[in-house]
């Protein structure tokens, strides 16, 4: 029999589950798997045990975006090769809706008792681990800063609501960015490196070409509009899905250093990432393993 660690984030997990852990804890031990369930008390509580997961043979997350990549960031930062798997239970759930994991609690389980193993890469950025999205400026603090009631209530309207306010505030950040392919300098109002074929709900082209275990990531840079006419060729860009340098950049990379001469705050699959001048990201292939 082989054995299962289950994290439950104990507030976006909780309410994915509802009324179905036991149907879906049933799912796990009639795939001959002995179930241990923890329900943790904090973020803390949810590394440290995906760091002492050594002796199981998967680690289940229940959570949302933030709990996937506390759980992944731990399992490579210990240095171990535990099979992870997730059920997804949060807002937008962009990395399930990427990989085309169920959304329900037993259909999840039953995609990791009946699926594969599947190499997925890891981001870092200045250290810090990342699963599928690290991204700066307008819109990008919006998953941390809206209210959990907010989100509890209103679901994913709740993010467009708290990101149209972001349109008052946008600031452009002046920055050099060096990639694999070369250089580019300017003024930004959003930046992304991702590797999932959604963000914040939506999606982009470059997205729709996504392979989760190629060592690159995709970077979406746009730049500040300074006339309704650069704002029109902003919108178009996203829109047609066709990049253009006077407005938007997007390409493939393994690297990317960014530099500024004011610290730009990161948000990290939806949770704040710090704020820096100078910002490593690199691109770890095949990192993690994930069942599905």
């Amino acid at each position: 029999m082989k054995k299962m660690l289950f994290l439950i984030n104990p507030v976006s997990g909780k309410l994915v589950l509802n009324d179905s852990l036991m149907e879906v804890i049933e799912v796990f031990a009639g795939g001959d798997y002995e179930v241990t369930v923890r329900l943790t008390k904090s973020k803390e509580d949810m590394v440290t045990a995906a760091k002492e997961s050594a002796v199981y043979d998967i680690i289940v997350c229940c959570g949302g975006d933030g709990t996937l990549n506390m759980v992944a960031g731990a399992i490579y930062e210990a240095g171990l090769d535990t099979l992870i798997g997730y059920i997804p239970g949060g807002t937008t759930n962009d990395f399930a809706n990427s990989r085309r994991i169920d959304t329900v609690a037993v259909g999840a389980a039953k995609q990791i008792v009946d699926g594969v193993t599947r190499d997925t890469d890891l981001g870092i950025l200045n250290g810090a681990p990342f699963m599928y999205v690290a991204a700066f400026g307008m819109f990008s603090d919006v998953s941390y800063l809206t209210s959990r009631e907010m989100k509890k209530n209103l679901g994913h309207a709740a993010y467009i609501i708290e990101g149209l306010k972001s349109f008052s505030t946008a600031k452009p950040y002046k920055l050099k960015m060096t990639y694999d392919g070369g250089e580019i300098e300017g003024d930004f109002i959003y930046g992304m490196v991702s590797n999932s074929r959604r963000v914040g709900g939506f999606t982009m082209p470059i997205m729709q070409n996504v392979l989760y275990d190629d060592g690159e990531m995709e970077i979406v840079l746009v730049r500040h509009p300074k006339s309704p006419v650069e704002m029109q060729k902003v919108i178009n860009a996203l829109v047609m899905q066709t990049a253009d340098e006077s407005s938007v950049y997007m390409f493939k990379t393994k690297k990317a250093v960014f530099e500024s001469d004011v610290e730009i705050p990161w948000t990290l699959d939806g949770e704040f990432g710090g704020a820096y001048k100078h910002t490593d990201i690199e691109v770890k292939g095949s990192a993690v393993k994930m069942v599905f």
